[in-house]
C-alpha cells in the first residue's frame, strides 16, 4: 500500500514550505506565498520535524532562528529543490523562480529598472527579489537560499563574482546643511552596514570626531533624515537622489572605492541564469569610463 509519508522519504512539498518560510521570514508570510492556511504550514513543519528527528526552529527569542538540525536540513533542502526544479526547467514544463538578492545600497536607484526589465513579455523565469544587507545576502547565497545576488563590500566580495566592478562612495547631505566649526561629524547610518563602517574608518583615520545622528535599516528613512538636515549619509555616488547634494566640504575625509559584483550560488543553474545575468550587468555596472569592469572566468558549478 502506498504511504504518502514514508519514514525514509521527505515529501518535496514539506521542503518547499520550509524553504518558503526561510525566504520570507515567517509562517504567516509563507502561507500567503504558497496559498495555504497558517495551520497547514504549521502542520507541514511539524511533520518535517518528525521525519528529520527533532526541532528545526528555535522557540526562544524574537523572530525565526534555525537550530543546528535546521541549518543542516536547510542546506540539503535547497539542493534538493534546486535539482527538482531543474528537471522541470529542462523539460520545459514549468518556469523556475529565479531567487535574486539586491543590496539595499542599490534598491532606490536600480530596483525599478530591474523589475521593469524582468516583467517584459517573453521573460521565461519569474523573479523572487530579496533586498537586504550584502552580508545577509551573501550568507543566503552560500546556504543555497538565493540563486544570485548583487553585493557591495568595503574589501573583497564575500563570494566569488561572475561580474565585478568598483563603485565610488561620497558624503551626502541636505542642500542647506551647515556644520558648525569644530563640531563632530553627524553620521546617518544603517547598523553594521558597509557605509557605516567606511564612514567611521574614514573619520578615525583623519582624526575627526563623529557622532551618530540617525540610525536605521530603512534606506528611505535615512534619506529623509538627511533631507531634514540631521547630518551626512555615505552613499554610492550613482545612487544620490536629486533632492540631496554631494558634500565636498574640505573637512570631510576622502572615502575609498568599494567592490560590487554579481555572484552566483553553487546550486544555481548557470545556463538558465545567463540571460538574466546579462540584463543585470547592463543595468547595474557603471560605464567603462567611470569604473574598471572585470569579467571573471567561468567557474564550474559543484553539484551535490
Amino acid at each position: 500500500m502506498h504511504r504518502r509519508y514514508d519514514k525514509n522519504h521527505v515529501p518535496i512539498e514539506l521542503l518547499r514550505t520550509f524553504a518558503a518560510i526561510l525566504d520570507v521570514g515567517s509562517f504567516t508570510k509563507a502561507a500567503g506565498v504558497l496559498g495555504l492556511t497558517q495551520s497547514a504550514i504549521s502542520a507541514q513543519i511539524k511533520r518535517l520535524q518528525l521525519l528529520v528527528g527533532g526541532e528545526i526552529f528555535q522557540r526562544s527569542g524574537p523572530g525565526l532562528r534555525l537550530t543546528d538540525r535546521g541549518e543542516t536540513v536547510a542546506t540539503y533542502a535547497q539542493r534538493i529543490l534546486a535539482l527538482n526544479d531543474q528537471i522541470f526547467l529542462h523539460v520545459g514544463t514549468v518556469a523556475r523562480i529565479l531567487r535574486t538578492g539586491l543590496s539595499r545600497a542599490l534598491v532606490n536607484r536600480f530596483m525599478p529598472a530591474v523589475l521593469a526589465e524582468t516583467s517584459q513579455p517573453g521573460r521565461r523565469q519569474p523573479l523572487l527579489l530579496r533586498c537586504d544587507s550584502s552580508e545577509t545576502l551573501a550568507k543566503n547565497l552560500a546556504a543555497g537560499y538565493l540563486d544570485l545576488a548583487v553585493l557591495i563590500s568595503a574589501g573583497s566580495l564575500p563570494q566569488p563574482a561572475q561580474v565585478e566592478w568598483k563603485e565610488r562612495l561620497c558624503w551626502v547631505c541636505a542642500p542647506t546643511f551647515l556644520l558648525s566649526p569644530g563640531a563632530p561629524i553627524p553620521l546617518i547610518s544603517a547598523p553594521e552596514s558597509v557605509s557605516e563602517r567606511v564612514a567611521i574608518r574614514a573619520c578615525e583615520a583623519a582624526g575627526l570626531t563623529h557622532t551618530t545622528a540617525f540610525l536605521g535599516s530603512d534606506l528611505n528613512a535615512r534619506l529623509l533624515a538627511a533631507a531634514a538636515g540631521l547630518g551626512f549619509i555615505v552613499m554610492l555616488e550613482r545612487t544620490v537622489p536629486s533632492e540631496l547634494k554631494i558634500a565636498r566640504e574640505h573637512y570631510l575625509p576622502q572615502l575609498p572605492e568599494v567592490s560590487a559584483g554579481i555572484c552566483i550560488g553553487e546550486t544555481a543553474d548557470r545556463a538558465a541564469i545567463r540571460p538574466f545575468l546579462s540584463v543585470l550587468e547592463a543595468l547595474l555596472r557603471p560605464p567603462a569610463e567611470d569604473s574598471q569592469h572585470i569579467r571573471l572566468p567561468h567557474r564550474p558549478t559543484r553539484r551535490p
